[in-house]
């Protein structure tokens, strides 16, 4: 295949991937409006979110175990695109908790589904031993696609234009856009899959001392990176109107999409380096975001927490980059596809970790509630950074180009 053909077929499964990213984080801006209009509890609010996880996590176990050939999967790349759009249709339409609980599940399997064969797609199609192409592909079209829908629907919030309807319209135009790219594109997304002795011989000499154990190491630090960013994206709107008397909608939406626009220009900064090396800085700035955030719950700083916001950015970058690196080449070598869903099972359960901070939320004060919450956070980083340092000791010794 030549690089063009490989290239046209990457841009076409990253709108794919990009568009199912995007339906995850359009709706952020909206749950105040949610609260608002229908009189959701904090609670309900979260099982709205965490639903979706709950949609990825089912899509992610099912595609675990359900073996489909190389040369088909467009497939199932057209069912999860197929998914985002029924959701994106009952999400305009939804006015009661039980139709929000539903689109948002199956939100969550078109994401599932597409997070599942997007990733070995690229990883066929950008199939080299030193590359972390396929690794980078798939974690800038999560970071850009979620960090664009709250910066998409706030506006469309700020501006009252069509506010439950207009963010799900953009959403149907490039879904639309990613089915005919992949059909384009499906005799590249289709090729075989190299021989398996070839392959495994090949990783085997340029990737030493990988193993299942670094597979833990990433899965932990991507769970509590996942947590973070869940819990800003799900009570952050609420908390920084409630708590840190933040009345703009829009300078909320910018800061959740300026977070995760830090994420993807760490992953462009990251990614030259040995990717240990990135996924312990990773975690570092992580704690040390958890840390920020609890000092600035104690001081009511707005200015305190944005900082945190943005650590906590460059930390889900590095930690993400680094982590599906490490994964990539473990599948790889041991001819596994499937371990790359587990890296991405662990982040969505992580999603639910702020549910524990809803439930406090509704039954304490705010302040106790994130005070507990975020207590329970850094001890989790301490644990994660830890075992990340003691993992990472072996590796970073190794030349970058492994």
């Amino acid at each position: 295949m030549s690089d063009r053909q490989s290239s046209r077929a990457g841009l076409a499964l990253a709108l794919a991937f990009f568009s199912g990213m995007l339906s995850s984080s359009l709706p952020t801006p909206l749950y105040p409006v949610y609260i608002r209009l229908y009189g959701f509890s904090a609670s309900q609010i979260m099982t709205v979110f965490g639903v979706y996880a709950a949609g990825v996590l089912f899509a992610l176990l099912l595609t675990a175990k359900v073996n489909i050939r190389a040369e088909l999967y467009t497939r199932p790349i057209y069912a999860g695109l197929g998914c985002v759009l029924l959701s994106a249709i009952l999400m305009m339409f939804a006015d009661n908790i039980l139709m929000l609980i539903s689109a948002r599940f199956i939100t969550g399997l078109g994401s599932g589904i597409l997070m599942a064969y997007i990733n070995r797609s690229l990883i066929k199609i950008f199939d080299t031993e030193v590359s972390n192409t396929a690794a980078l592909t798939a974690a800038a079209s999560l970071i850009l696609g979620q960090a664009i829908g709250p910066l998409v629907t706030g506006n469309i919030v700020h501006h009252h234009f069509y506010t439950l309807e207009a963010p799900y319209i953009i959403l149907l135009i490039l879904v639309v856009m990613s089915v005919a790219g992949v059909w384009n594109n499906r005799l590249q997304i289709n090729k075989s899959l190299p021989p398996v002795l070839s392959v495994s011989k090949k990783i085997t000499v340029q990737t030493p001392g990988l193993t299942l154990r670094d597979v833990t190491v990433c899965c932990m630090a991507i769970f509590l990176s996942w947590a973070m960013a869940s819990t800003f994206m799900s009570q952050g709107p609420t908390l920084a109107h409630s708590y840190f008397h933040i009345i703009s909608v829009q300078r909320v939406s910018y800061s959740l999409s300026a977070f995760l626009v830090v994420a993807g220009i760490t992953q462009l900064i990251m990614r030259k380096r040995h990717h240990y090396s990135s996924l312990r800085t990773g975690v570092t700035a992580q704690l040390a975001a958890v840390l920020l955030a609890l000092m600035s719950v104690y001081a009511i700083s707005p200015g305190l927490l944005f900082i945190s916001v943005m650590l906590e950015g460059f930390a889900y970058g590095a930690i993400l980059v680094g982590a599906a690196t490490i994964v990539n080449r473990v599948a790889r070598q041991r001819q596994r596809a499937h371990i790359i869903n587990l890296l991405y099972i662990m982040g969505y359960v992580g999603n639910w970790l702020p549910f524990s901070l809803s439930v406090m939320m509704d039954h304490g004060s705010l302040e106790k509630a994130l005070t507990g919450y975020l207590i329970i956070c850094c001890l989790l980083g301490g644990g994660i950074y830890l075992s990340t340092y003691v993992s990472s000791r072996k590796h970073c010794k190794a030349p970058v180009g492994e």
